[in-house]
């Protein structure tokens, strides 16, 4: 059966743009295409998003930028290996987590998190600024008031982006809004397996206290304890 997508609508030439890369990077995810296939020829792709040869090749330049695509003459657009694909790219991880393949990074996610989070709330301790704590206030007030789990997976993303923030490093920073994406959907995970969608409030906020007093070994160590609840739902990968 082929693969269907709904054309983009005629608007403003920087929109239609937008939304046939993200068409096509939709199509790169999903069967029956992936990694190491090869996606339809520019006549096809034309007709199935209703836009011009122009706007197919525009697109399928941003996505090779993206890792996901290589065109070579007579061979066509072929779909390059998952391990060449940025996924530090907001767009790439948002098409991932659109698919089952998404679920196969929580580990690896996870494992990254390990290595930056535990570290970074000790820096926020640290070095935060007033401004910066009051971002975390308000993260963990909307935390402890949220009353559904959409609510509190919201708060529980800020509140690690508030911390990454605090750390006054613009690119581990800047890690946070990249993996925003992937992010919300394993504290979404976390939430639903959980007894209760807030159960990890406690520790959430011995990190938020931690903090709070400048104690940097304390919000180190009870940001370990977090994470170690979500490696045990989601173990290493070999």
């Amino acid at each position: 059966m082929p693969h269907t997508l709904n054309a983009p609508r005629s608007q403003g030439s920087s929109k239609v743009h937008t939304q046939v890369v993200d068409a096509i990077g939709q199509l790169i995810v999903a069967p029956p295409f992936g990694p190491n296939t090869t996606l339809p020829n520019e006549e096809e792709l034309c007709n199935r998003l209703s836009v011009s040869r122009t706007a197919i090749r525009e697109a399928i330049k941003v996505l090779g930028a993206k890792g996901m695509l290589e065109a070579k003459p007579r061979a066509g657009t072929r779909v390059r290996p998952f391990a060449q694909w940025n996924l530090f790219d907001p767009d790439v991880l948002r098409w991932i987590n659109q698919q089952h393949i998404g679920q196969a990074l929580i580990p690896h996610l996870t494992t990254m998190r390990e290595i930056v989070e535990p570290a970074a709330a000790a820096i926020a301790a640290r070095i935060h600024t007033s401004c910066q704590i009051e971002h975390l206030t308000q993260a963990f007030n909307l935390m402890e008031s949220a009353q559904d789990i959409h609510e509190w997976v919201s708060a529980d993303l800020r509140f690690h982006q508030a911390i990454l923030n605090a750390t006054n490093n613009p690119l581990i920073a800047s890690l946070g809004a990249m993996i925003a994406s992937a992010l919300e959907t394993l504290l979404s995970v976390n939430a639903q397996q959980a007894r209760h969608f807030n159960e990890a409030l406690p520790q959430h906020r011995k990190v938020f206290e931690a903090i709070r007093n400048r104690n940097s070994e304390d919000a180190s160590l009870w940001m370990r304890a977090i994470l170690a609840d979500t490696r045990a739902l989601f173990p290493s990968p070999n």
